[in-house]
C-alpha cells in the first residue's frame, strides 16, 4: 500500500529532494516518513500539507488518529 504522502508527492510530481526543499525536512526523513518506519512530528506533517496544497488530514488522517 502507498502511502497518502508519498501518493500526493507523486501526483504533485514532486520527488523526495522537491519536497524537502520545501519543507526544510532531511531527504532520509521523508523517505522513512513515507515507508511508515517513522510518525511525522505535528509541525512536519503542517509543512508537508503546505508544500503539498492540501490539508493536513488529507496526509496524515489515519498518523492523527481521525478515521
Amino acid at each position: 500500500m502507498i502511502s497518502p504522502l508519498r501518493e500526493k508527492r507523486f501526483f504533485a510530481q514532486l520527488s523526495i529532494y522537491d519536497i524537502g526543499q520545501r519543507t526544510g525536512i532531511d531527504t532520509a526523513r521523508i523517505s522513512l516518513i513515507e515507508r511508515g518506519y517513522k510518525v511525522p512530528r505535528e509541525e512536519e506533517m503542517e509543512r508537508f500539507a503546505k508544500a503539498l496544497g492540501c490539508s493536513v488530514e488529507d496526509i496524515f488522517s489515519q498518523t492523527r488518529g481521525d478515521d
